[in-house]
């Protein structure tokens, strides 16, 4: 998971990696960004978790659109935001993002599903855990789950 900023246009506003890191952790969805198998690009919101490490999960049914454009080509782009807010009167925005790069792929039925689910618990119903875990046991054969590994990754901030 290589932070690489030195392709920022605006280096002054360049987000040290620990800011980054926080952002990643704290934020509540990022929009993935695919290829459509027919060319053209389709872009979608989605929850997600990560790791600590270097990996994202992501969630969704097992058909349709994303399915179709992840199968086609698994190579994808997330961005992530944090706070934003308009300032009109210096005709601009106060903004935090991240726009993350890697190779996405199905996680397998087995352990790693479950800890992605059990990851997704604890970050968006941390205070439903055990009913949680119940529901994601028994939508386990009709969800799938996301793995994208970043690859490379850079947050920027004004």
């Amino acid at each position: 998971m290589k932070y690489d900023t030195s392709r920022l246009r605006r280096r002054e506003r360049k987000m040290e990696e620990s800011a980054a890191r926080k952002l990643l952790a704290e934020s509540v969805y990022g929009v993935l960004a695919m290829q459509q198998p027919g060319g053209g690009a389709y872009a979608v919101p989605m929850n997600y978790v990560w790791d600590r490490e270097r990996t994202l999960y992501l969630h969704c049914a097992g058909e349709g659109r994303k399915m179709q454009c992840v199968t086609a080509c698994p190579q994808v782009s997330m961005v992530v935001t944090g706070a934003v807010k308009v300032l009109p009167e210096k005709f601009s925005t106060a903004y935090e993002s991240l726009i993350l790069e890697g190779c996405i792929s199905p996680v397998p039925e087995g352990a790693e599903k479950r800890l992605a689910l059990r990851l997704l618990l604890q970050k968006y119903a941390s205070e439903h855990m055990i009913a949680g875990a119940e529901y994601a046991e028994r939508a386990m054969a009709h969800t799938t789950v996301w793995r994208l590994p970043i690859d490379s990754w850079c947050g920027k901030r004004h």
